[in-house]
């Protein structure tokens, strides 16, 4: 069975601000029939929540915190009340710095455990979705290595693909080096060129928009989505689309990627 293909809503989030609902409609009209939510500019949990029932859109996993600390019934509380299955963060505490040495690493994800073993306790499970500081050498050996050796595989791994090859890893082999752990994929599209590495240092300190780089629709750009796809083993629940940026129009970026991600046979949609 192909997975279902569902939206990251931080991709729309200048459209969310200006009228949430009006998005959301846009969003269930192309035919997603899943969405992935990234916070409720210009809206609640509760008012997303209602909405996403009136259209028949699901909700399994969301972009957020750990639930950690003062708020972690909070995050699972509104968790459940979108019937979230999967919380995945972009930003683990002190991100990048935690990626960027193995006692780093070995920290950051004890606290990825103690979350897992937490929201275990609600049939909610975490992950972290990857930029490019995953992939790069530590001591000899890729980030990630560290990450995974030290949680086990019921602490999730949402690769965003087009990050792995920003990374200089290859999507088809990093997916199955992640094994049971990726349940939910972005198949993000865009360029690259040789000023990766100093587009990097900036990402570092501008919250990782990268307004240098070109981000396209799936299918438009130079990650091999296809090829990708291969990889793709029967625990993949669900494929996302995720665009950081895009000079156009992102609503038409979001349509382009469902058409073309539909029509190449990748994921399905509601049409």
């Amino acid at each position: 069975m192909k997975p279902e293909l569902s939206v990251q809503l931080y991709s729309v989030r200048e459209d969310a601000a200006n009228d949430y609902e009006a998005m959301i409609r846009k969003i269930a009209a192309m035919g997603f029939m899943s969405v992935e939510p990234a916070g409720f500019p210009g809206s609640t949990v509760e008012k997303a929540a209602a909405l996403f029932k009136e259209l028949g859109l699901s909700a399994p996993s969301q972009h957020g915190q750990l639930p950690l600390g003062d708020a972690q019934q909070q995050i699972i509380e509104e968790a459940q009340m979108l019937g979230i299955k999967y919380i995945y963060t972009g930003c683990p505490p002190d991100y990048p710095v935690s990626f960027q040495s193995t006692d780093a690493i070995k920290a950051v994800a004890e606290q990825f455990c103690e979350a897992a073993d937490y929201a275990a306790q609600f049939g909610i499970q975490v992950g972290i979705h990857n930029h490019t500081f995953e992939m790069l050498e530590v001591e000899g050996r890729p980030a990630y290595e560290y990450f995974l050796e030290a949680t086990p595989e019921t602490v999730l791994w949402e690769a965003d693909i087009y990050w792995v090859v920003a990374g200089g890893r290859i999507p088809a082999e990093f997916i199955k080096r992640l094994g049971n752990r990726a349940t939910c994929l972005h198949f993000k599209d865009g360029t690259f060129d040789a000023n990766d590495a100093v587009l990097e240092l900036k990402e570092s300190a501008n919250g990782m928009v990268a307004k240098e780089r070109k981000f396209l629709p799936a299918g438009a750009g130079d990650v091999d989505l296809l090829a990708a796809f291969k990889a793709v083993s029967p625990v993949t629940e669900y494929i996302v689309v995720e665009l950081d940026s895009y000079d156009g129009n992102m609503m038409e970026a979001v349509q382009e990627s469902y058409t073309y991600l539909t029509q190449s046979g990748i994921a399905t949609g509601r049409v």
